[in-house]
């Protein structure tokens, strides 16, 4: 099973940004501000769990190239080898939030925090989780938690998925101050230049949108998810050009995507 495609850059990415970070912020803002080293950035003491880590990195590995099926199967032999590790709990959160199973995932994310509550990988993917459900509003103090730790690796993304949620919940001077501020940090990372034309596409600021989705592409080969955003703004700019070279690459590269088919029916967005 490989991982949806909308799901590639969009979900996986951002739930996944934690897992390149470097260390950490404090406990959700409930007891002190003092910094901790991520689990997975440690080497564990155990045998066994020196073992399961191993099957873990693994499985984050697959996920990020959206090999699921192989992602399960090292989850699933890291739990044989230690099944109270806490990073196997938030690996099998993260990989379920990427397929779209929100009660496996936040089973999985809550176990993660109960075990270790100020870990910020499991406290940034369980404020994306948060952020990505019905209340926006609950996961922003852990991804806040995060941004402002100076030794948190994954910053640029965090802000750029911080300013989603922001926006989500209607915030938006604090959205731009936000993307602003993840763009500074690293102008080429593509999830914050995913994230910068998703909310210059809400705002209607097509101009800057396009200009985002051009520099995206020059960093990946762009999935039919990027290339329908991409045509829809240039509808709204009204280059003509543009769109038919976005339409035409839609249709030919990715001839049987649910985005194909809304170009086929003139299904555009607002």
């Amino acid at each position: 099973m490989r991982l949806p495609r909308r799901s590639s850059l969009l979900l996986l990415a951002f739930a996944l940004s934690g897992c390149v970070s470097q260390t950490l912020h404090s406990e959700s803002n409930l007891m002190d501000s003092s910094y901790v080293r991520p689990l997975l950035e440690r080497k564990p003491d155990r045998p066994e769990e020196v073992r399961a880590k191993a099957h873990i990195d693994l499985a984050l590995a697959y996920i990020e190239i959206g090999r699921v099926d192989v992602a399960l199967d090292e989850l699933r032999a890291a739990a044989a080898e230690a099944p109270d590790y806490p990073p196997l709990h938030y690996a099998w959160g993260v990989t379920h939030l990427a397929i779209g199973d929100r009660v496996q995932a936040e089973s999985g994310l809550k176990r993660a925090l109960a075990a270790a509550p100020r870990d910020p990988d499991f406290n940034y993917a369980y404020g994306w989780f948060l952020c990505t459900g019905p209340d926006p509003a609950s996961g922003l103090p852990y991804i806040e938690q995060v941004v402002t730790n100076p030794y948190y690796g994954g910053k640029a993304r965090a802000y750029a998925n911080l300013a989603w949620c922001q926006d989500m919940t209607g915030n938006r001077e604090a959205a731009r101050r936000s993307i602003q501020e993840a763009i500074r940090l690293e102008p080429r990372n593509t999830v914050v230049l995913y994230q910068a034309a998703r909310l210059a596409q809400r705002w209607g600021e097509w101009d800057k949108a396009s200009d985002y989705l051009q520099r995206l592409m020059r960093e990946i080969d762009p999935d039919p998810a990027v290339l329908w955003m991409a045509l829809n703004v240039e509808r709204k700019r009204g280059d003509t050009a543009a769109f038919e070279q976005y339409a035409k690459r839609l249709r030919t590269e990715f001839p049987d995507s649910p985005e194909a088919e809304r170009l086929q029916q003139g299904a555009w967005e607002p």
